[in-house]
């Protein structure tokens, strides 16, 4: 594998503007990057506000830093399965959708859904797929791939069991999946299971390490990245992977520390040379 496949996230500067974020990334060597369009939380682009020239200046941005953008990392925080999902994820998927095109990435990743309880999950899985697989034909025909994270902790995906059950329901031609090692561990089940029942709708990766203490930096909890690299390898996945770190209140200096710690460790698991 190419060592340059493995990209990071602008959620893991998610404190600081776009143009800081990017900066930060490159800086580390990074040729990959994940967009976070996620409203409140990691706002680095509202898709229903951006016009052509801050497009324009975001790509110019991007190109000046050699780097390409592997994924859109989009939600408004309305869940597709909420009463205002439809007025007010709905608009802010698609207007993600012109986003991803103009700045040149292939991947669009959305949230699958808020958790419910036993007796609801069907009815709400079902709500939720027709209107993921409606929001799939329409990145379909601009050329986009629509992929859900699934399983995700507090959503409809939370256990692996339901995110399965999920990604069988919804139509492989339209929605793919992205997976990430931190809920993957979260979810309490084993990366090679999780391969076996997804095959090739995997679409994009997110790492991110999960242990007793919760969300970690890559080597410092418990899941096996070797079994994931050699079993998508196995798989042909030729997609990017995106180190997705979150804190609760860190400085520049110890995202930043914990970010080249992460790359060094991935670097081994991959069995590729460190640069």
């Amino acid at each position: 594998m190419n060592p340059s496949r493995i990209g990071c996230s602008t959620i893991t500067y998610r404190k600081l503007t776009l143009e800081q974020a990017l900066e930060q990334i490159a800086s580390h060597g990074f040729q990959r990057v994940d967009l976070g369009m996620i409203d409140k939380f990691c706002p680095h682009i509202n898709p229903l506000e951006v016009d052509e020239a801050g497009l324009s200046q975001i790509a110019e941005k991007l190109k000046q830093l050699n780097l390409q953008v592997s994924s859109c990392n989009t939600w408004s925080l309305a869940h597709l399965n909420d009463p205002n999902g439809l007025q007010v994820e709905f608009p802010y998927l698609l207007a993600s959708f012109k986003v991803a095109q103009q700045l040149g990435t292939k991947v669009v990743t959305v949230q699958p859904g808020r958790k419910v309880e036993a007796s609801q999950w069907q009815l709400q899985a079902q709500q939720v797929v027709s209107l993921l697989e409606q929001l799939g034909q329409v990145a379909d025909s601009m050329g986009l791939r629509l992929a859900i994270e699934a399983p995700h902790k507090g959503t409809l995906a939370e256990e692996f069991e339901n995110a399965a059950r999920l990604v069988r329901m919804l139509n492989s031609d339209l929605v793919g999946v992205v997976i990430d090692s931190s809920h993957i561990q979260s979810a309490g089940v084993h990366v090679q299971e999780v391969l076996s029942a997804y095959g090739d709708r995997v679409h994009h990766v997110h790492l991110r390490d999960y242990g007793s203490h919760g969300f970690a930096t890559p080597g410092d909890g418990d899941f096996e990245f070797a079994a994931l690299f050699n079993g998508l390898d196995a798989l042909g996945y030729n997609g990017d992977f995106n180190l997705e770190l979150e804190f609760p209140e860190p400085t520049l200096e110890e995202i930043n520390r914990e970010v080249g710690r992460a790359l060094a460790f991935l670097h081994k698991e991959a069995s590729w040379p460190i640069k």
